[in-house]
C-alpha cells in the first residue's frame, strides 16, 4: 500500500512502500522471528534515509536480539551505534532515561528526541516500541495514550511503528489497537499484508482503475496540447517569415520608386518653368494642370517615404538626432507649408501657444508627427475648423491637434496605432495605414506618448506630450 502525500519517507517493508512523515501504524506478530522480518528492515531503511532511529524493545526480543538480526542486514550498525544514529533499548532503560511515566510526559520524550533529531541534521525520527509488557490492567489507559499519540504524530517529522503480540491481545484490544493507528499489517501464510476490508479493497481496486484513466486521459491531452503548439509555432514561423518577405519587398521597392520620383520631380519643374512663360488661356490650362501633378507627385513621395520609414522602424534601424526645438515653431513652419491643402479642404485653422515651447528632440522626425496629424486633420475634417494647442505643462510640452470631422469609432481607436490598420473604408478615404503608427513609434522614440479621444460623429483630438529636458530621453 502507497500513501500519497507531498513528504514520503520509505518504510522498508515491500507490503506497505512509501509512506507520508507523521505516520503512525502498527504490526501484529506472533514470534519472534515475525517481529525481526519486520523491525528490520524498517530500521534499515530509515539508517540509510538519514534519520534518527528509535527502538525500545521488549520480550519476547530483547535489546541484545535486536542488535544480533539488525546487524545481520546493516554491516555498518556498529558505526551507526557509536554516532548516536539509532539506540536500541530495553524499555525499561527508555522510560528510566526520559524519567517519564505519565501519558503527557512519554509523548513529550517523543517530540523532544524528534527537535533533537531534526537539530542535529536529520531527516527525522523513526521509532518502534514492543508493547508485550503492557499488563491487562493498564490497557484501557495505555489504548487512550495511542490514541492521542495517533492524533500527535500526523503533524511530525515522525513515523511509528507500534508491535502488538496476537497471543496478548484480547478481540476487543485488538479492535482498539486498529482504531488507534492508522493502519495495520500482519503476517499471513509467511507474507506481510495490510489488513483491510473487502469493501475497502475493492474501492481501492476501482480507485487505481480511475487513476490509471485518468493518467490515459492527461496523456491523451498532453499530447494533443502538444500537437497544437506545434501547429501554432509552425503558423507563427510561417507568418514570421512572410512578414520579413514583405518588409523586404517594401524596402526593395521603396528604394526603387525614389530615383524615378526623384527624375519626375526635376522633369516637372522644368515643364512648369517653360509653361511659366506661356500666356494666354493655354498657359493658364497647363499651369492648373501642372499644380494638379505636383501634387499626386508629393502625395507618391509621402506614401514612398512612410513605406522607408516603416522599414526601418521594423529593423531597427532608427536613429534620433535631438537638438534644441521650438515645437510651436516648427508647427507654424508645416501650417504653412499645409496652408493651400487646409484652403482646399476648406479648413479653417487656429493655433494657440501657450508659455515657452521648447525642448530637445529630433526636429525632422517631430515635423513628420506634426504634418501626420495636421494632414489627418484636414483629410477626416474637411470643411470644418481645425484647433491646434502647444502648451508648456511643467518639464513637458503638449501638442493637441483637434479636428470636427467623422470622428473614430470606440473598437477602432484600440487598433488606431497598429501598422496598417485604418479606421475608415479605403475607397473613402485614401492612404497606407502607416502614419499614425510611425507617428506613435516616432514619439515614444523620444520617450513621449500620443494618445486619442475621440466619439463617431463629433471629431477627433489627438494629444502628443514630449519631455522637455535631454536627459529624460
Amino acid at each position: 500500500m502507497v500513501l500519497h502525500t507531498l513528504s514520503m519517507t520509505p518504510s522498508g517493508i515491500p507490503a506497505i512502500g512509501d509512506i507520508p512523515w507523521g505516520s503512525h501504524f502498527c504490526n501484529f506478530y506472533a514470534t519472534p522471528e515475525d517481529l525481526a522480518d519486520s523491525l528490520v528492515p524498517f530500521f534499515k531503511a530509515g539508517l540509510e534515509n538519514n534519520e534518527q532511529c528509535l527502538w525500545v524493545t521488549s520480550e519476547p526480543f530483547g535489546a541484545e536480539d535486536a542488535k544480533v538480526a539488525l546487524r545481520n542486514a546493516v554491516p555498518d550498525l556498529a558505526k551507526y551505534l557509536e554516532q548516536g544514529r539509532i539506540d536500541i533499548l530495553d524499555y525499561r532503560e527508555w522510560y528510566l532515561r526520559t524519567g517519564r511515566t505519565d501519558a503527557d510526559g512519554i509523548l513529550q520524550a517523543w517530540l523532544e528526541h524528534k527537535d533533537q533529531a531534526l537539530a542535529r541534521g536529520r531527516s527525522g525520527l523513526r521509532l518502534t516500541g514492543n508493547t508485550f509488557w503492557i499488563e491487562a490492567k493498564d490497557w484501557k489507559d495505555f489504548a487512550d495514550y495511542e490514541e492521542r499519540v495517533n492524533q500527535t504524530f500526523h503533524q511530525h517529522q515522525i513515523v511509528a511503528l507500534c508491535s502488538y503480540c496476537l497471543h496478548r491481545c484480547e478481540p476487543v484490544g485488538i479492535l482498539d489497537v486498529v482504531r488507534n493507528h492508522q493502519f495495520a499489517v500482519a503476517r499471513r501464510e509467511g507474507a506481510w499484508e495490510v489488513l483491510e476490508s473487502a469493501s475497502l479493497k475493492m474501492a481501492k481496486a476501482e480507485l487505481r482503475q480511475l487513476n490509471a484513466e485518468l493518467e490515459r486521459r492527461v496523456a491523451e491531452r498532453t499530447a494533443a496540447l502538444e500537437a497544437a503548439l506545434q501547429e501554432r509555432l509552425r503558423a507563427e514561423q510561417e507568418a514570421l517569415a512572410a512578414v520579413r518577405a514583405r518588409d523586404e519587398f517594401l524596402s526593395m521597392a521603396s528604394h526603387e520608386l525614389k530615383t524615378p520620383l526623384t527624375s519626375l520631380k526635376l522633369q516637372l519643374g522644368l515643364v512648369k518653368s517653360t509653361v511659366g512663360g506661356t500666356e494666354g488661356e493655354l498657359g493658364q490650362r497647363l499651369g492648373g494642370r501642372l499644380q494638379t501633378m505636383e501634387r499626386q507627385l508629393q502625395r507618391l513621395n509621402v506614401l514612398n517615404s512612410s513605406l522607408l520609414d516603416v522599414t526601418s522602424l521594423d529593423s531597427g534601424r532608427l536613429h534620433l538626432d535631438f537638438q534644441k526645438t521650438d515645437l510651436a515653431v516648427l508647427v507654424r513652419e508645416a501650417l504653412e507649408r499645409l496652408e493651400p491643402d487646409f484652403a482646399r479642404a476648406g479648413c479653417e485653422v487656429r493655433l494657440e501657444v501657450e508659455g515657452e515651447t521648447q525642448g530637445w528632440w529630433d526636429a525632422l522626425r517631430l515635423d513628420q508627427v506634426v504634418v501626420n496629424l495636421l494632414s489627418n486633420a484636414l483629410k477626416y475634417g474637411a470643411g470644418k475648423p481645425v484647433h491646434v494647442h502647444v502648451q508648456k505643462q511643467d518639464a513637458w510640452v503638449r501638442l493637441r491637434v483637434k479636428d470636427q470631422g467623422i470622428g473614430i469609432a470606440p473598437e477602432a481607436q484600440r487598433r488606431l496605432f497598429r501598422k496598417f490598420e485604418r479606421a475608415v473604408p479605403t475607397q473613402h478615404y485614401g492612404g497606407l495605414g502607416l502614419g499614425l503608427y510611425i507617428s506613435r513609434t516616432l514619439v515614444e522614440a523620444m520617450r513621449g506618448t500620443i494618445e486619442v479621444d475621440s466619439q463617431v460623429g463629433q471629431g477627433a483630438t489627438f494629444t502628443v506630450l514630449l519631455p522637455c529636458e535631454p536627459e529624460l530621453h
